[in-house]
């Protein structure tokens, strides 16, 4: 079936790759972060834990209904919407991403459609992070793309799948340089997109490999 394309993820607190990337965050900042990483994993949870693609379909819709409100309007008692309440920026452009996890239930092999798809609403989602800590539009695409792609191919449940997501990624020239240097308050998407290239040129888990966790830490420190 479409949701059995991806294997099960933890939640992010046991995820090394992303409490590592925290790590480099403004104290003022990690808060905002953890509630995107948290939401992500809300929406992998939705796709990839439905017996059926409809019914990961009715939660998503949930998700994208409460983007398409006023945020006043949103109900109460949920604490991850009440976290995303309290940013400063257009939380509605948060839509695309529950749009690319949609993506995902397609039946079939996994096709660049529906990869550019997550990549695209990782990266949107990255911009308005980044404008919600005072970054304005300054979340480069390429480095949300990266660590996007990195981390769908490596909860592929079939080996084809997780190539062509890297095929991808080649053929968007993601790889082909390293990610550009970042300011101080995104240096835990920098950290994340230097993983994410590190892993998906050699086709490891991310901060599986000699020296990825060095990689990591220089990114932290000097924002490349």
């Amino acid at each position: 079936m479409a949701q059995d394309r991806t294997t099960a993820l933890n939640g992010f607190e046991g995820d090394p790759a992303i409490q590592l990337a925290l790590a480099y965050a403004r104290a003022s900042d990690r808060p905002l972060f953890e509630a995107l990483f948290a939401l992500d994993r809300r929406l992998a949870d939705a796709v990839r834990q439905a017996s059926e693609p409809i019914i990961a379909q009715m939660k998503l819709a949930w998700w994208r209904d409460r983007f398409a409100q006023d945020r006043a309007e949103w109900p109460k008692g949920e604490p991850l919407l009440e976290r995303l309440a309290g940013w400063s920026a257009d939380v509605s452009r948060l839509g695309p991403l529950v749009d690319g996890w949609e993506a995902l239930l397609q039946e079939g092999p996994l096709n660049d459609e529906a990869i550019a798809a997550f990549g695209e609403g990782h990266a949107m989602a990255w911009s308005v992070a980044a404008k919600a800590v005072g970054q304005g539009e300054g979340s480069p695409r390429c480095v949300a793309l990266l660590w996007a792609y990195a981390d769908l191919a490596a909860h592929c449940s079939s080996p084809e799948d997780a190539q062509r997501v890297r095929e991808v990624a080649r053929k968007e020239g993601l790889l082909d340089q390293a990610p550009p240097h970042l300011p101080r308050p995104l240096r835990t998407l920098g950290v994340m997109g230097a993983l994410a290239r590190r892993s998906l040129r050699s086709g490891r888990p991310i901060l599986s490999g000699g020296g990825d966790f060095l990689a990591g830490v220089r990114t932290g420190m000097l924002g490349r």
